[in-house]
């Protein structure tokens, strides 16, 4: 399990929508498909209807914390990671946090 927190000023809203797909597929320890076809955590409704994948595709910002997993994105960086209750609960084994800053 990888949390993911990145600096991301600068890139497109595609981009941000790829760089958090990828974040939230390291965070699942599962594929979360493609930016066509999502699955998994990309695939969770916001209230408006959309998935998030698509909120932040569409918005390039998005902010989702079901109790379980929270996801943050907008034009400066990217936080994908599991809540406390998630820890609690299913417990985590191996835990690491990617933190790259990339200008």
């Amino acid at each position: 399990m990888k949390a993911t927190h990145k600096i991301v000023e600068g890139k497109t809203n595609r981009q941000l929508a790829n760089e958090a797909l990828k974040a939230m597929s390291l965070i699942c320890e599962a594929d979360c498909g493609t930016i066509h076809n999502h699955y998994e955590l990309a695939s969770y409704l916001m209230p408006d209807g959309r998935t998030i994948l698509e909120t932040i595709y569409q918005d390039g910002y998005v902010r989702f914390n079901d109790g379980w997993f929270i996801v943050e994105v907008d034009d400066y960086s990217l936080y994908v990671d599991v809540t406390g209750q998630f820890i609690k609960e299913f417990g985590v084994g191996e835990y690491e946090i990617i933190d790259t800053v990339t200008a």
